[in-house]
């Protein structure tokens, strides 16, 4: 334990900081400050008065739980032996291609935004003195350097191994699986032919003047945890999409699961075709209305109240018809919510047509 010491030096009165400990078994002390005398001591005491304040703040406490479970998982180790499992891995401004990704990774989760505005954000955290990087190194040539690092063939991989170690880590039972296709514009330039994703398409989001790209995911229905992604061209249908991802893409899927045949995926009618449903053994999905409107009025005749597992009563009606050729298990819902939506968008589009032919008389 440290105290506090005086001490003589040609008859001038001094003090020191000193901490006390054995040496050869004999009791010693060793100095940990020197602080001068008594007049020393006083005017630092009030030039640190009279100085003014100054603090300042960073945020801690997402960055910090966040890269404790980066490394608790070890996500630079995995990312860095993918990108160079034999030689030595890439570094850049004193952060390997790992961790690089890693910094980007935690500001994705705690506030998204573009890569040239990481520095300005990591400034405001501790993440610079966690990882041992200086923000404005980080730019967006850096992260473009270090992600052209990691083999592309190597993504899956990598995300198979977090995966998997995120399930077995949060006991995980993996049963039914959740597939949704999304699409997001860029401002990629037409005459850009380097990028072989960016295609024009239908866009969700009304940009259909933009080169878009697709992206196709599986989660866990239950705990949302995303098991599966891919990046896809653009101009991709839905169903397409869905042929050259999913089924290719079951064997690691299956991996994960302790009761792989049980595995049920569900997806929307977007991707709902026959094609699409051989092979398949446990779905759900959705048909469209369209395509099966005998069986529909049939059911709508014979909807009965059914109670589910969590106490609320539908009107529902459950059938085997023959489907995309093979007989399945249908079940029919009725929503007075969609109902009520259908009725309220049918008086308006009357009421608009009532407009539109009064000031034509």
């Amino acid at each position: 334990m440290a105290s506090l010491q005086s001490y003589q030096s040609h008859g001038i009165s001094y003090f020191r900081i000193v901490e006390s400990f054995r040496k050869d078994g004999k009791p010693a002390i060793r100095v940990l400050a020197h602080l001068g005398r008594v007049d020393d001591i006083l005017r630092r005491h009030q030039q640190q008065v009279d100085a003014p304040l100054r603090v300042s703040s960073v945020s801690s406490g997402a960055v910090t739980a966040l890269h404790r479970l980066a490394v608790e998982f070890d996500l630079a180790g995995r990312i860095n032996r993918a990108a160079a499992p034999t030689g030595t891995v890439q570094k850049r401004d004193g952060l390997t291609v790992g961790e690089s990704l890693v910094a980007a990774m935690l500001a994705r989760c705690c506030a998204p935004r573009s890569k040239r505005a990481f520095a300005d954000w990591a400034r405001t955290t501790c993440l610079p003195e966690l990882m041992d990087f200086r923000a404005t190194d980080l730019t967006s040539q850096h992260f473009w350097d270090q992600m052209n690092a990691v083999p592309v063939k190597q993504l899956a991989a990598i995300e198979q191994e977090i995966v998997g170690q995120v399930i077995d880590a949060e006991r995980l039972q993996i049963q039914a699986l959740a597939y949704d296709t999304t699409n997001f514009y860029t401002h990629i330039a037409s005459t850009n032919q380097r990028a072989k994703l960016p295609a024009r398409g239908h866009n969700k989001q009304g940009r259909h003047d933009l080169r878009q790209m697709g992206l196709a995911l599986v989660v866990d229905q239950n705990s949302q945890l995303p098991l599966a992604h891919s990046l896809y061209e653009g101009a991709h249908s839905d169903m397409r999409t869905f042929a050259e991802f999913l089924k290719p893409l079951g064997k690691r899927l299956r991996a994960l699961s302790a009761t792989p045949e049980q595995l049920t995926i569900v997806f929307d009618a977007g991707a709902s075709s026959r094609q699409n449903l051989d092979g398949l053994r446990h779905y759900v999905t959705a048909i469209r209305p369209s395509q099966q409107a005998a069986f529909l009025a049939e059911a709508a005749g014979q909807l009965t109240d059914v109670q589910l597992s969590n106490g609320a009563v539908v009107r529902a009606y459950r059938s085997r018809p023959m489907m995309a050729g093979q007989q399945r298990e249908v079940v029919v819902v009725f929503s007075p919510k969609l109902q009520e939506g259908q009725i309220r968008g049918l008086h308006q589009a009357l009421a608009r047509t009532h407009r539109e032919l009064v000031s034509c008389l």
